[in-house]
């Protein structure tokens, strides 16, 4: 579960850098890039919980035998 958080995060902090990019190089206006920053954002905090929720399910944090 912790590996999907943090490779969650990880998505999150290069979707702020990648729409970052796009502004500060003016390629982007910005409605256009808070826009797009939102759309990205909700996209991978909705596959980041939807894949925690299945790892939950499926029972993979099994602990190791002893």
């Amino acid at each position: 579960m912790k590996h999907i958080v943090t490779i969650t995060g990880i998505f999150v902090i290069l979707g702020f850098a990648f729409v970052g990019c796009l502004y500060i190089f003016d390629v982007m206006s910005f409605s256009e890039s808070k826009s797009l920053l939102l759309k990205a954002e909700a996209a991978i905090i909705l596959l980041g919980g939807t894949i925690a929720l299945i790892a939950v399910l499926m029972g993979t944090n099994k602990t190791p035998p002893d």
